[in-house]
């Protein structure tokens, strides 16, 4: 959305912009996958944690007893020279970091789809033969099987695929038609909630959450491991950062999350209190998802910026001091978008798990544990205890696991349940809903 003569960033894929800034895929402008394929590329795009599949030129089968192999033979040369000849296949579900692909098997049902989840224009598109394939990374719960979809009318409309052993073609020459599948939206998969998929009325069966916990919803029982509520929630960091549109539909999800917005009327809205007392974080908030603009679109004027805030304080007003000042509030705002250094969308885990390879391991990491992953993820703990300052921080075992490369969430719910024996970690507060558990780290004394 324009604000103060700001100048929209071009579109991406050739698509348009509507007069309020929205990108709009109406008449898409593929790119051909059916050639020569650039696997390092593939890999940034979708994550080094996905598990590509050698399938049979011009096929959808897999080749080999793919069900046997991990992300570790992503690592082997030969695996990945392979890769280049024929089609390519992505394994979906906890396989790959809880990648999955909603297929949309009908053109009809894509507009409702866009039309209800205006997010999915920010996430990865492919065409096959019909409709195109939405592919998203899932936070917190989803529902782990492949379930084929249907209108009401009982016509195939598609399939979810998520569950063990489910892939998609992403690369190669489609059987049916001769032609090269392609990308309609070259966007990484976004990360969502499953609860903030709306299901167009057209489907006669859309799926439902499914959680499989025990009468009182706190445990459940995981590769031998009794892994608490906390521990299998989502970040409120890097995850829901990521969740664009998502989160701001779905804001209600948590007052934490931190989408990254895409419109000035999406910073506002991420950034308004529901409460008073509540100004300083928001604020602080609305300078953050500015400086995610200015990514998009170039730095922001001093009129820009004076327009951005005149849109939150107009919106924000029943929650304001009535002693507090128009240009009280906007010198606030100021002070905040100048010490802001991490936009929205830029994680709070990124930078701390940079932080934690680079620096010494810290005494707590080096005089309980050997193996390096533990100690890596115990000088994470102190990275986020460090920018959170007096507070305590968020972290799930599945962050832990991504960052790790564990092929289950459940042994890294084990370290963190050590840390806390150990008297490394105390746990605040467990995880409820979409939000991790808190922690505070303790640090040795010197």
């Amino acid at each position: 959305m324009q604000c103060g003569g700001a100048r929209p960033a071009a579109a991406p894929n050739g698509a348009s912009r509507s007069s309020s800034g929205a990108v709009i895929f109406g008449k898409p402008r593929p790119i051909s996958t059916g050639g020569f394929v650039n696997v390092k590329e593939l890999r940034e795009l979708l994550g080094h944690d996905v598990l590509l599949l050698h399938c049979k030129p011009r096929t959808k089968k897999p080749s080999g007893s793919w069900g046997k192999l991990t992300i570790a033979d992503m690592e082997k040369p030969d695996y990945l020279a392979k890769l280049e000849r024929g089609n390519i296949g992505v394994a979906l579900g906890a396989k790959s970091g809880n990648l999955i692909a909603l297929d949309v098997d009908d053109d009809t049902l894509v507009a409702p789809y866009l039309e209800l989840n205006p997010f999915l224009n920010y996430t990865l598109q492919t065409h096959g033969a019909r409709g195109r394939v939405f592919w998203l990374r899932m936070a917190g719960d989803y529902p782990a099987k492949t379930v084929k979809l249907k209108t009401q009318s009982g016509g195939d409309a598609g399939e979810w695929r998520a569950g063990k052993n489910s892939q998609s073609i992403i690369h190669g020459i489609h059987p049916d038609t001769g032609k090269p599948y392609q990308m309609l939206n070259k966007f990484k998969p976004l990360v969502a909630d499953f609860s903030s998929i709306v299901w167009p009325k057209e489907i006669s069966n859309p799926l439902k959450p499914e959680f499989d916990l025990p009468a009182n919803d706190t445990e459940r029982q995981s590769d031998g491991v009794t892994e608490s509520q906390s521990n299998r929630e989502t970040d409120v960091t890097d995850e829901t950062d990521a969740m664009v549109v998502v989160g701001v539909v779905s804001k209600a999800l948590s007052p934490l999350s931190e989408p990254a917005c895409l419109t000035i009327d999406d910073a506002v809205q991420l950034a308004m209190p529901d409460n008073a007392h509540q100004n300083n974080d928001r604020l602080f908030i609305l300078a953050r998802a500015v400086k995610t603009l200015e990514n998009q679109s170039g730095k922001f004027t001093p009129a820009q910026l004076r327009a951005v805030f005149s849109r939150w304080f107009q919106r924000a007003t029943e929650f304001l001091r009535p002693e507090q000042t128009h240009d009280e509030y906007m010198t606030q705002f100021l002070n905040a978008y100048a010490s802001a250094k991490i936009p929205l969308g830029e994680g709070v885990i990124t930078q701390a798990w940079k932080q934690a390879q680079e620096k010494p391991l810290p005494p707590e990491a080096v005089e309980n544990f050997e193996d390096q992953n533990l100690r890596l993820v115990v000088a994470l703990c102190r990275e986020l205890q460090i920018i959170a300052g007096q507070e305590p921080f968020y972290l799930s075992s599945r962050t832990v696991q991504r960052l790790t490369k564990q092929e289950s969430h459940a042994t890294a719910a084990r370290w963190l349940s050590s840390f806390c024996v150990l008297k490394i970690l105390d746990e605040v507060e467990k995880g409820k809903g979409v939000r991790a558990s808190r922690y505070r780290f303790n640090f040795a004394e010197k």
